[in-house]
């Protein structure tokens, strides 16, 4: 089990809204926004930043700028290749991707542009 945190879209931006997740290797914790004191932490198997940290290249790819920040390939590396390749020998193979609209499960299985 994965979770990511994609950067903010346009409306979250127009919207001036705050980031309320933190990640520390495998545990993301969701902190309440009128009370700093008041969080939930959370373990997965993998907890992908993806929020900030990245730089966009030439080639429009957003390139990992820290050790914190999440690429398509890390997630692929990490998650995909492992789905594929059974699929490929013949396996039934499945990546259940789950969240509100417009929470970023597109943008986290299959990118978009270069990414």
């Amino acid at each position: 089990v994965a979770v990511r945190v994609r950067p903010f879209n346009k409306r979250e931006k127009a919207r001036d809204s705050k980031c309320i997740i933190q990640m520390k290797g495998k545990i993301t914790t969701v902190v309440n926004p009128e009370d700093k004191d008041d969080f939930k932490s959370y373990t997965y198997d993998h907890s992908y930043w993806s929020f900030d940290g990245g730089k966009e290249d030439a080639n429009g790819y957003l390139a990992p700028q820290n050790d914190k920040y999440a690429d398509q390939q890390m997630v692929y590396d990490d998650m995909g290749a492992s789905v594929l390749k059974n699929a490929w020998a013949g396996y039934n193979a499945t990546l259940f991707a789950y969240g509100q609209t417009g929470s970023g499960k597109s943008w986290s299985v299959i990118g978009y542009g270069a990414n």
